[in-house]
């Protein structure tokens, strides 16, 4: 099958690599067979599979993109919403949520029950509810995926979220007459730094691993040790941006430097790193505090039915035309309407006849390493950072293990390099834009660019982006506007949350939202920042708050609210905190020339 040539021998390659056997990779979530025709692109593809084979592999799913049936994305959406309630600590509509998944005709299946007893469990905790029901609910939840739990720990193959749930068991049975040894939670502590996780799967395990282990190292035994954990979790969780654990690992850090004596000053800054986290979580009514199982959703869904419904439309195409030797025009209507779903294959032909990818799981570009996505990871980090020096020598690399023939590939790495040029100041602005409109033709065919109708991938938002940053770079603020309009346009027109768009819409949002507040539109401006920060920390990402925070203080600012300098402070804190140096150099000098600090 053409169309689902790709993540079978992904996932092939990624197996023999780390020299792990099929048996061991599926254990508990896959029959052996079915994961073999996995390997072989002979089997439709469940979503929620990939997701764990993927991180039992060490492996993050957030820079590929799904093309799910209405019914797959629905569940994604419920399990969102569950996370997102037990976030503002709305116990009973998470609880409504989790009993609306149980009537799911999947909710049996090992993942989904796994999911469903792990967020009772959590609820349960939080809520201060008996330790016993806790229990409960998350050894039901262990035995779904880990049947043999001692003999999968020994070969590794477990993913961040299954050793999430053996830490939590911890954790909570030394509040019972069950205490577990200190011996296991070192043990498994050693497990999880030892594993081969990616830095985007490392994140969501090390820093609550570094948090248990201080509980079993005795004063005086080896804070040495504590020390390098703490610091590990503290690096990686700000290198990869995310808000859970932050405030607890900052906490940990602290004590073991007051401890030492060390340098007053950094210990006062590190409290007011913590104290804003918490600040703008308690601003918003969200809080990760003991919220130990919370899942990032960094992911970036299409629903199949929108997808091909606005795509045909785009393409000024009929369903008579479209269904053309590919299926009747009334089953063309049924899948446009969501109420079939297409098998891969016939996905692939519909988009294909389109000349658009129907691939239900897409890369972004043809890669057949693994390492080409995560050092795309690396190059945007870097980009958002502004240290395009290390961008560009990702760019390079990248650039050096990818067939350029591929028309995908080409686009990605002729627009890093134009926005490379661009942030360093090099080569002529219109003309920058016409090399990006004209990249963009290489997957999109288009009258107009800014009023297509087509459902645009991830790589033609990042060029579009590009342009209308360009136009504000020339002070032609109306121009850049227009773009982040439309932009934002094709998400509020989507069927799918923003949330599930995190990586492109939050990369647009906040520039729609700085473009509003230079044409003083600053009501709508503040009302895109506050939504803008409320996303974001449903998904966990604290690496981009900054950014809406400094827009929200500027415009107090020129209202003249004495409360903009409480945001000025919280955006120098996340600047700081998340490594942003740039940006924390350019706003300290703004606040300080204005006297905003006192």
């Amino acid at each position: 099958m053409k169309q689902m040539q790709g993540i079978g021998q992904l996932l092939w390659k990624l197996r023999e690599k780390e020299g792990i056997r099929q048996k061991q990779l599926c254990m508990g979530i896959s029959s052996l067979s079915k994961y073999a025709r996995i390997e072989a692109d002979q089997q439709e593809i469940d979503f929620f599979l990939i997701d764990r084979i993927m991180g039992r592999l060490g492996k993050s799913v957030e820079r590929l993109t799904y093309i799910l049936p209405m019914d797959v994305y629905k569940i994604y959406e419920l399990r969102q919403e569950v996370q997102q309630k037990i976030c503002q600590r709305k116990w009973e509509e998470a609880e409504q949520y989790l009993d609306e998944y149980e009537k799911n005709k999947r909710a049996k299946e090992p993942l989904h029950r796994q999911f469903i007893e792990q967020e009772r469990a959590q609820i349960a905790w939080l809520r201060g509810e008996s330790v016993e029901l806790v229990c409960e609910h998350l050894e039901t939840a262990i035995l779904q995926t880990m049947p043999e739990a001692e003999n999968q720990r020994k070969t590794g193959v477990l993913s961040a979220e299954e050793y999430k749930l053996l830490l939590f068991r911890w954790e909570v049975c030394q509040e019972t007459e069950q205490k577990r040894a200190k011996d296991e939670i070192k043990a498994l502590v050693e497990e999880i730094f030892r594993k081969n996780f990616e830095k985007t799967e490392r994140v969501k395990i090390i820093p609550y691993a570094a948090l248990l282990i201080s509980k079993v190292i005795e004063e005086g035994e080896n804070t040495t040790y504590i020390k390098m954990r703490t610091e590990e979790a503290l690096e990686a969780l700000r290198d990869e941006g995310k808000l859970l654990y932050m405030p607890e690992i900052l906490s940990q850090y602290i004590r073991i430097l007051e401890k030492e004596q060390s340098n007053a000053d950094f210990i006062e800054i590190l409290r007011q790193e913590q104290k804003c986290i918490l600040e703008v979580e308690h601003d918003y009514n969200v809080s990760f505090e003991n919220y130990r199982l919370f899942e990032h959703v960094i992911r970036n869904f299409e629903v199949d039915a929108e997808l091909i419904r606005r795509t045909r439309r785009a393409s000024k195409l009929t369903q008579e035309s479209l269904s053309e030797d590919i299926c009747t025009q009334e089953t063309l209507a049924r899948i446009e309407n969501g109420n079939q779903q297409p098998r891969s294959e016939k996905l692939w032909q519909i988009m294909e006849k389109m000349d658009r990818n129907g691939k239900r799981i897409e890369t972004g570009i043809q890669v057949e390493e693994y390492e080409i996505l995560e050092l795309k990871i690396e190059f945007s980090k870097y980009m958002h950072r502004k240290e395009y020096e290390k961008a560009e020598k990702i760019l390079f690399e990248i650039e050096s293990k990818i067939d350029r023939s591929e028309p995908e590939n080409k686009q990605y790495v002729e627009v890093g390099k134009i926005q490379l040029k661009y942030h360093k100041h090099l080569g002529n602005s219109e003309e920058l834009v016409q090399q990006l409109k004209a990249l963009l033709e290489i997957t999109l065919k288009f009258e107009d660019v800014y009023r297509t109708e087509y459902v645009l991938n991830r790589q033609e938002i990042s060029v579009l982006t590009e342009i209308a940053l360009i136009y504000w770079g020339k002070k032609d603020y109306q121009m850049a506007l227009e773009i982040y309009h439309f932009i934002d346009d094709r998400y509020s027109d989507s069927c799918i949350k923003p949330v599930f768009h995190m990586l492109d819409w939050n990369m647009n949002i906040a520039n729609y939202a700085r473009a509003l507040d230079e044409l003083k539109y600053f009501k709508e401006a503040m009302c895109t920042c506050q939504k803008a920060v409320q996303q974001m920390l449903y998904a966990g990402k604290g690496a981009s708050l900054g950014y809406c925070l400094m827009i929200q203080a500027c415009i107090m600012e020129e209202e003249g609210k004495e409360v903009c300098k409480k945001y000025f402070k919280q955006n120098l804190n996340l600047l700081k905190l998340y490594k942003m140096d740039a940006d924390y150099k350019v706003m300290k000098n703004y606040v300080e020339e204005r006297n905003l600090l006192n």
